[in-house]
């Protein structure tokens, strides 16, 4: 992909196109770039692999970095860096390729959970997500971020073949689902082909969308939960009349009567 502007990092390590001059003109979603401390964190402590600087797959993995940052906060598709203008699609799984104004209108997270398979499950529905209803949704399960690193490399451009590895920590609900705080994860394969500014022009990616959203939808439902909580409540109820009477005082121990008729006075 396109190869930064020595000021463009905003002070990122990892991301590239965030600031400089380069950026003046940007239209931000969300009013300004971005900062991702929290994930950037996440990734440190939790990675796999440790690239050298300078390597194939350090290359790789910080210009999908920055290309997902665009993705996600870039509202026009004339400000991005990471892809070729008017030749950029994006398919998932071998579906239907997404233009680079498509895949800017649902979002990152719809263009990977289109499968129409996965609205039958209740587990997602792209057709109903919005870009923003679908990163709020992700953003709330995962609080501290979805970091993301490259596994391995196998082959250079301008046809780039990468495995990759995308965690986060459920610590947030998901679709009535409540928080496990166990890691959620998914791993993948993708062939990423570029121009020759490094530039992205078509991008395929392979991976088990069962694989992430298994562990959003473990934890309990909140529709069980509050049955539980009904049911104890319930019972806590049903325990505290057997032993008070009306009046509020304490009812003494009842015996058999038939026992008790038969005892001397």
């Amino acid at each position: 992909m396109a190869a930064p502007a020595a000021d463009s990092s905003g002070g990122d390590r990892y991301r590239s196109h965030l600031a400089g001059e380069g950026e003046k003109d940007t239209v931000w979603r969300h009013g300004a770039p971005p900062t991702y401390d929290a994930v950037n964190a996440l990734f440190e402590a939790e990675r796999t692999q440790e690239w050298p600087a300078g390597s194939l797959e350090e290359t790789v993995q910080n210009a999908i970095k920055t290309w997902e940052m665009e993705m996600s906060h870039k509202a026009r598709l004339s400000d991005f860096k990471t892809v070729s203008p008017g030749r950029f699609s994006l398919s998932v799984n071998g579906g239907p390729a997404l233009s680079g104004e498509e895949a800017l209108a649902v979002g990152s997270y719809n263009a990977l959970l289109s499968s129409p398979m996965l609205a039958t499950t209740g587990a997602y529905d792209a057709a109903v997500e919005t870009f923003k209803s679908s990163h709020d949704l992700f953003r709330a399960a995962l609080p501290r971020g979805f970091a993301w690193e490259v596994l391995r490399v196998y082959s250079a451009p301008p046809v780039i073949v990468f495995k990759f590895r995308h965690w986060g920590h459920m610590e947030g609900p998901y679709k009535g689902h409540a928080p496990t705080g166990e890691k959620v994860e998914f791993h993948g394969v993708a062939v990423l082909k570029v121009d020759e500014q490094l530039r992205a022009e078509d991008v395929e990616v392979y991976y088990d969308p069962g694989e992430l959203l298994g562990g959003l939808i473990k934890g309990a439902q909140d529709d069980v939960v509050e049955e539980e909580r009904g049911e104890v409540a319930l019972a806590e109820r049903l325990s505290e009349a057997a032993t008070v009477s009306p009046s509020g005082a304490d009812q003494p121990p009842q015996g058999c009567p038939f026992l008790s008729a038969g005892k001397p006075e």
